[in-house]
């Protein structure tokens, strides 16, 4: 837990050192801002991980050692071939998988870069999220599927700019390296079709979201005829006795919380607004984007509790958890400091608790076997 903490407080002074280069004429050459050099940090700390952290490491280690153009499979859906054929380029200029797993962060750390620049209302405290709700300890385990998360991030900016096409080949592309994806791609269709994400169309996501949850039974069997290769993660957990299932309801209360706080601060800014001033400006649109992406991510929550099949549909919509909580305390809070600080305080506490202990098996942390050899003999 201690490497955690301190990765945290390292991710928390570097997001304080923000300049500005600029040439004789003054003229702006480049720009470190308050995300940049901590992405760069977790970048390296994730991609130089030893290979005995995370459970599914190895899996991933003898996968790539083993890849040949055989094993690519193009068009395959089944075969996930665009992850094949990325593992298989890797795989023609070396066989050190230290230099795969770098790879693999270097893609996702500049996709989140980009994805909490643009978008986030406080870049510090989306990065110190990302460490608490356990996404940073995810992604030193879940290879493919963090690649995933990285495509559908870059298409979440075609989606706000309303650009079907790119959306739609990166959905794609994002499926064909990690099938789950799929499940976005309606989603941001969506965002994408209608004119204006309005305050009802916001609701209407939460209101569906409940239905999802009433029509569980039902919906349980499609998605296990869609995939049926997670029927083994159809099992149920029982509150209060298993760790994990503890794990599982603090998200859903989270995810609660937050959707009672945008839902009511919609009906506040609506209340507020008078007739000359009802109109639906660029940061009420995006505000409406999250309230539906996290009545997703609540619903999924929920659905978790009754059975494993669902874990990966839920991390999916968690990084949007990233922006909705700044959002809030911006909207709605006034950019309150004390509140930043105290979600900084309480995510800490649920990552003691919860996050670090059912981390994917990447507790204790290891850097580098190699590194630390050498180190060790000077």
């Amino acid at each position: 837990m201690e490497s955690y903490l301190v990765i945290l407080i390292v991710v928390i002074l570097l997001s304080m050192v923000r300049f500005t280069m600029v040439n004789n004429k003054r003229e702006k050459l480049a720009e470190v801002n308050s995300c940049l050099l901590p992405c760069a940090f977790l970048c390296v700390i994730a991609g130089f991980r030893a290979l005995d952290v995370g459970k599914d490491n190895y899996s991933y280690t003898r996968y790539f050692l083993g890849m040949t153009i055989n094993k690519v499979y193009f068009f395959d859906f089944k075969k996930y071939w665009i992850y094949n054929l990325w593992v298989y380029l890797i795989r023609q200029v070396t066989d050190n998988v230290y230099v795969f797993n770098f790879l693999c962060a270097l893609v996702l750390y500049i996709s989140l870069y980009f994805f909490l620049h643009r978008y986030s209302s406080d870049e510090r405290v989306s990065l110190i999220l990302y460490i608490n709700l356990g996404l940073f300890f995810t992604s030193m385990n879940q290879t493919r599927q963090a690649l995933s998360l990285a495509v559908l991030l870059w298409a979440f900016h075609f989606v706000v700019q309303k650009k079907i096409v790119q959306v739609v080949i990166l959905c794609l592309i994002a499926t064909f390296v990690h099938n789950v994806a799929i499940v976005m791609l309606p989603v941001f269709l969506l965002f994408c079709l209608i004119p204006k994400i309005t305050r009802s169309v916001a609701t209407f996501f939460s209101i569906f979201s409940v239905g999802i949850v009433l029509l569980y039974n039902r919906l349980i069997s499609l998605f296990v005829f869609i995939f049926p290769q997670y029927k083994y993660y159809l099992k149920y957990s029982k509150l209060f006795v298993e760790r994990k299932s503890i794990f599982r309801y603090a998200d859903f209360f989270l995810a609660l919380t937050i959707q009672a706080f945008l839902l009511y601060g919609m009906h506040i800014t609506r209340k507020k607004a008078s007739v000359s001033t009802k109109r639906i400006d660029s940061d009420d649109i995006f505000g409406n984007i999250l309230v539906c992406m996290n009545a997703i991510y609540l619903c999924m929550t929920y659905l978790i509790l009754n059975g494993d099949i669902f874990n990966r549909l839920k991390s999916l919509f968690a990084y949007w958890v990233l922006l909705v909580i700044p959002y809030i305390i911006k909207k709605y809070f006034d950019d309150n400091k004390a509140i930043k600080a105290l979600v900084c305080v309480v995510t800490i506490a649920y990552m003691w608790r919860l996050g670090v202990h059912d981390g994917d098996g990447v507790v204790p942390y290891k850097f580098y076997k190699d590194i630390q050899e050498i180190l060790g003999n000077m």
